[in-house]
């Protein structure tokens, strides 16, 4: 996806880790991560992580909607 004349990537990627447990997405410019929204199966939470200070709008928008289709249920 470009916004602004910048291209931005989204991988799904699942953590089993103590306290992260789940499945997420995650936004990519690059080589950097800009954020994640994660499903956590231990907290039964969708939580967002912004590693960048300044993200489009557009951009977290287009990306709750990915999550909401593809990150499905909880797992007990």
């Amino acid at each position: 996806m470009v916004v602004h004349g910048v291209e931005y990537e989204f991988l799904t990627a699942s953590s089993v880790t103590k306290g992260h447990d789940g499945l997420g997405i995650e936004c990519w410019r690059g080589n950097d991560m800009v954020f994640e929204i994660f499903r956590n199966d231990e907290t039964l939470r969708f939580e967002v992580t912004l590693f960048e200070p300044s993200v489009p709008l557009e951009l977290i928008e287009y990306a709750v909607q990915i999550a909401r289709d593809s990150l499905g249920d909880f797992c007990p």
